[in-house]
């Protein structure tokens, strides 16, 4: 339920926020901190790892006077200002989260904020996650529906909306009052630009909705001039018009995403265009001149061991390209402090000030003010929660404005080690062990019982950042593995294609490989291994234990795959959903053998061990029919398990009664199947 904040929340969560901190010099060289002591650990609340950032999503105003961030208690979540001085919480709105979740809050002027929200709902027989725009002021008046906000309980109320009604692709900084708004029409699902105001929801045409366009993308002075598009016949083609306007040419047009050329955004000069593009098999970032017939381009960011992603660092005013937004490339060595993402000199030098002030950490300019002076740091590492940090580019100083996780302290956690290990078709895979307090990789201790934590995707990939569910399991005594099996992103083209449908077979053959790696340097006990995971890994969990039961004492799957056939049928029903599952997971009449024998909820009788399932009921991302399917072909089986549906849940634990519920169950589980030895 959205609504407005009454009084008695307005001193809501004021501790987060410490006011009048002392500022750190980027010049100084801080000492490094203290390293836990080994010591017997003992047991932490699970709420402290259960529950979501007590914030996430900080801003800076235009002006560089205040922030707003969104703030999370007790399963109620708040969009809250303050000025960035110190002072008073001002709390803004509010959701319980049993319907509506915000996604992002962001300034548009000095005194009002866009909010973007979601809830689950259906367009005829299809579930959705629809998203919506509300304009509100920084004292939490004047709010505006910006987006024709209305739920609705019938089929007939929502196919009135568009559904997705939340992609600014531009904030017009200079205008304050306005945004361009990528839409897609009601009627015929072809989208287009509108001009949208902030402060009234008048929209107006900025581009007329095209078929098949999947992104627009506007320079620098604020004009539409790409396109991203699906063909009618499978290829991708990205398409641009003069800065005058006119007819529009396609640039490139490609039918492997590996093989794609894919815009990225303009700097100040409207005919030099950044895009992202393989490099020696390696994404990387080059500049084309799409003013020279050729299309040249020209390598600005790449990396000979990893890919090189994320989105374009900006100047707000000028619209200059500073670098790459995020804490460094995307592989899994530490960044080498010199601010090697960011290819503006003053900028490069300023992130290289930031590394050595905070070192051992991923530290990302999120925001800046308009006059760039002052600017918004996000600050983690292995084994440190994220914290929020104002610097002031005149003064040479951040300060501390608040900790994500206030109750995780440093005392608490272990963080990640990371190594790497051979698959057994010699292909090198990264992997990174958390071990309880005073374990180290090779020490010599006794084997630990282990957890194999699986990452979801399965095009995504872990890393050595902070981690709330490592650090839980390992709090608990427990080892935990975590495995860049083949498919995983990151690094290059060759690796991530070596996972297109191999689902269940050499994918799994890594996770097996990496298990027995790790028996054998005597990190985990043979005898007390389980798997655990969720979405894609929650299918690794189950296809785990259906191909090496022997190797697993337990698993547990959240919002996990069980039937391949049934989840390609469920991802045709969305736009571009079939042709991404056909080249992800596989064909569904051509590879039917295949999608069938590396389903378990159609291979049950193979599991000895037992299973834990979790899923929620508003889950878009993988239907709940899954596990409820995985649950009864368990039971028909006679096989030891227990399932739990969480009513309203999502896919990504949005809830917090439900996150708390999960990780109490997941303990418990745990803490019956790996506490003694086999």
């Amino acid at each position: 339920m959205l609504m407005r904040l009454s009084l008695p929340f307005q001193h809501l969560l004021l501790a987060c926020f410490m006011a009048g901190m002392a500022a750190t010099s980027l010049a100084q060289q801080p000492a490094e901190l203290p390293a836990s002591a080994a010591v017997p650990q003992q047991r932490a609340p699970v709420a402290h790892y259960a529950r979501l950032p007590m914030l996430s999503g900080m801003t800076l105003s235009p002006d560089g006077q205040r922030i707003a961030v969104l703030l999370n208690q007790e399963g109620r979540t708040v969009v809250a200002t303050r000025p960035v001085a110190g002072g008073k919480l001002v709390p803004v709105l509010s959701t319980d989260n049993t319907s509506h979740h915000f996604n992002w809050a962001r300034w548009v002027n000095n005194d009002r904020l866009v909010v973007s929200l979601r809830f689950a709902s259906r367009r005829q027989f299809t579930g959705t996650v629809e998203t919506r725009l509300v304009s509100v002021k920084a004292d939490g008046s004047g709010v505006i529906d910006l987006t024709r906000f209305d739920r609705g309980s019938s089929i007939t109320t929502v196919r009135r909306t568009q559904q997705q009604q939340d992609r600014v692709i531009d904030w017009l900084p200079s205008d304050g009052r306005h945004v361009l708004l990528q839409l897609r029409s009601v009627d015929s699902n072809e989208l287009g630009v509108v001009r949208l105001n902030v402060e009234t929801g008048a929209r107006s045409t900025v581009m007329s909705p095209e078929r098949g366009a999947l992104r627009w993308l506007t320079d620098a002075q604020h004009r539409v001039r790409v396109g991203v598009f699906s063909d009618s016949d499978g290829h991708w083609s990205v398409r641009a018009t003069e800065p005058q306007g006119g007819a529009w040419r396609t640039l490139w047009r490609f039918d492997k995403s590996e093989d794609g050329v894919w815009p990225m955004g303009f700097g100040t000069d409207p005919q030099r265009l950044y895009v992202s593009a393989q490099h020696e098999g390696r994404s990387a970032v080059f500049s084309v001149q799409l003013d020279d017939a050729s299309l040249p381009r020209t390598l600005v960011l790449a990396d000979a061991r990893h890919d090189v992603g994320g989105s374009l660092l900006r100047a707000p005013l000028s619209g200059e390209v500073l670098g790459i937004a995020g804490a460094g490339l995307a592989g899994d060595d530490e960044d080498d402090g010199d601010g090697g993402t960011l290819w503006s000199p003053p900028w490069r030098a300023l992130l290289k000030g930031l590394n050595q002030a905070l070192p051992g950490r991923y530290n990302r300019i999120i925001h800046m003010a308009h006059d760039e002076q002052r600017f918004l740091l996000f600050s983690s590492g292995n084994g440190q929660p994220g914290q929020y940090f104002v610097g002031d580019r005149d003064k040479g100083t951040i300060a501390l404005v608040a900790d994500a996780y206030p109750e995780l302290s440093d005392a608490t956690l272990v963080g990640k080690q990371r190594t790497a290990i051979r698959a057994r078709d010699g292909l090198p895979l990264n992997v990174y062990l958390t071990l309880p307090q005073g374990r180290k990789l090779g020490d010599g201790g006794a084997a630990l019982p282990m957890v194999l934590l699986p990452h979801g995707g399965p095009h995504s990939r872990d890393d050595d950042d902070f981690d709330a569910w490592t650090e839980f399991l390992a709090n608990r005594g427990h080892a935990v593995m975590q495995v860049n099996f083949r498919g995983s992103d990151g690094y290059g083209t060759a690796f991530k294609a070596a996972g297109l449908r191999r689902w269940g077979l050499e994918m799994q053959d890594d996770l097996t490989d990496a298990v027995q790696w790790a028996i054998g340097q005597r990190v985990a006990d043979a005898g007390r291994v389980c798997i655990v995971g969720g979405s894609y890994g929650g299918y690794a969990a189950l296809m785990g234990v259906v191909k090496t039961p022997e190797l697993y004492r337990c698993a547990i799957s959240f919002a996990g795959v069980s039937h391949l056939p049934d989840l390609i049928l469920h991802q045709s029903e969305y736009i571009g959903g079939l042709r991404a599952s056909d080249r992800m997971i596989g064909q569904f009449w051509g590879d039917r053998a295949q999608l069938r024998a590396t389903s378990p909820a159609l291979q049950a009788e193979r599991i000895r061990v037992p299973v834990l399932l979790v899923h929620g009921t508003a889950d878009r991302s993988v239907p709940v029919e899954q596990s409820r399917e995985m649950a009864a072909a368990l039971k028909s089986a006679g096989k030891p398990h227990r399932y739990i549906e969480q009513e309203g849940g999502d896919h990504h634990l949005s809830r917090h009664e439900h996150r708390l519920a999960f990780f109490e169950a997941m303990e418990q589980f745990l803490d019956q199947h790996l506490a003694t030895p086999r």
